[in-house]
């Protein structure tokens, strides 16, 4: 009995020590929480981000989920532009992700001259409008303009994320702007990673103009020219007798005399000047602001033509068609021996300003060409309508299509012509009755042009 006591006293024992055991506190070695993809991380507004770790079974936390949250694979969203922290931990292991957002990058779309790119007084200052896509995370802008590409930049600050324009005044005409943004969120000093790409705008300086505020044509910039043109056109030009200067405005004046008696033929007169000899030009901004004429078979013309003699003669010394009302429409044209106004491999050479001759008619436009050493663009009220230009032709058509036409001086001319292939038909429609006697009927129209301007 003693010996079964003694047993039982052993086997009590063992069992107590081994609950005993079993109730002590646990003791493991934790794994330090190590951030393989980095302590400090910028993101731009809306981007991802993963949180890369060797443990498993770790937790995330944001100080802040306004600015980013994170998931339970640590995964980040950037949400706002502002600075948080991403406590990641194990056990009682833990680490910190430094986490600044910042808007996304802003992508620029335009530069443009406010009211004109140009100015008669040399005292008065450009303003240029810079046009950007709204940038996630943005609570302004910041521009950044200089006269140099890659230095000398000033900064603009534009205010509310929602802008995507402004203008930036006081620059100096007839230099050439270099423009970038950048985007700034809750506090200016969180702003875009990278600067948008770089556009540029040139505001030119007047070099030469007439502004028509006489009362007799000026000599010293026009002639009388009585060539017609070569399209069948009807009319006769005179010396003065089709030409009126009125309220600051050249008035050309096609003329039409119907008589009574059919076996006498309708007279046409019209008017024709230019500044060949007097004002010659290579290169420049060209610019008209003009009414055409409304009756049925006007042409009213604003364009240039290079100098004969230089080259062969036209069309192979150039044309350039600045302003062209006539058969209902309002082209901007260009004219050399490649192309000759016809469609070729490269496409056709006449530009639609989308204007109708009635429109053209019924107020004053202003048509633009840009002619520089390698391209001619074309405007309409401060609208692109085309371009010319010589780097897409081969060496072979080079000469052709550029450089005989538009690589030496050019004058202006100012028309209207009437009738012809290129006007059209004649009818009274849209003329105005000036006179019926029993002999006649005169019909007359206007072709205003408030100004002609050459900026280089």
């Amino acid at each position: 009995m003693k010996k079964n006591k003694k047993v039982i006293s052993i086997v009590t024992a063992f069992v107590m020590l081994i609950v005993l055991f079993q109730a002590l506190p646990t003791t493991t070695i934790e794994a330090k929480v190590k951030v393989l993809s980095g302590k400090k991380v910028t993101l731009e507004a809306g981007e991802f981000y993963s949180i890369v770790i060797l443990q498993k079974g770790c937790t995330f936390k944001s100080s802040n989920k306004k600015v980013a949250s994170v998931n339970r694979k640590g995964d980040i969203k950037a949400k706002k532009t502002g600075n948080c922290v991403i406590t990641v931990k194990n056990g009682t292991s833990k680490a910190k992700v430094k986490v600044k957002v910042v808007p996304e990058n802003v992508k620029i779309k335009d530069v443009q001259a406010v009211g004109s790119d140009s100015s008669l007084d040399p005292m008065r200052r450009a303003s240029i409008q810079v046009t950007w896509k709204k940038a996630k995370g943005a609570c302004g802008y910041f521009i950044y303009y200089s006269t140099k590409k890659k230095s000398g930049y000033k900064k603009v600050t534009v205010k509310g994320g929602k802008k995507q324009s402004a203008k930036v005044k006081g620059l100096t005409y007839g230099k050439t702007y270099y423009f970038k943004v950048k985007a700034y969120g809750t506090k200016k000093k969180l702003v875009s990673e990278e600067y948008s790409k770089v556009l540029s705008l040139k505001t030119w300086a007047l070099d030469w103009s007439d502004e028509f505020n006489g009362t007799s044509l000026d000599k010293k910039n026009w002639e009388y020219n009585f060539v017609t043109g070569t399209n069948q056109e009807m009319e006769t030009l005179t010396a003065g007798k089709n030409l009126k200067f009125q309220d600051g405005k050249l008035v050309i004046i096609p003329r039409m005399e119907v008589f009574k008696d059919p076996k006498k033929d309708t007279i046409y007169t019209s008017g024709k000047i230019d500044t060949k000899g007097k004002k010659e030009f290579t290169y420049g901004k060209m610019e008209i602001r003009a009414k055409a004429a409304k009756g049925t078979g006007t042409w009213s013309a604003g364009w240039t033509l290079g100098l004969e003699g230089v080259q062969k003669g036209w069309p192979d010394t150039g044309e350039i068609d600045i302003l062209e009302s006539m058969k209902g429409e309002v082209p901007q044209t260009i004219h050399c021996r490649f192309f000759n106004n016809q469609k070729e491999s490269h496409g056709n050479r006449t530009f639609k300003t989308q204007l109708t001759q009635k429109q053209s008619a019924e107020s004053y436009h202003t048509y633009t060409a840009v002619w520089t050493d390698t391209y001619i663009q074309f405007y309409c009220d401060g609208k692109k309508t085309g371009k010319y230009n010589s780097k897409i032709f081969t060496e072979k058509n080079f000469a052709a299509a550029w450089g005989d036409a538009f690589m030496h001086p050019h004058y202006f001319i100012l028309n209207c012509a009437i009738g012809g292939n290129a006007a059209g038909n004649v009818t009274t429609e849209g003329w105005t009755k000036v006179s019926d006697t029993p002999e006649k009927t005169v019909y007359e129209d206007y072709y205003s042009i408030d100004y002609v301007r050459l900026y280089k």
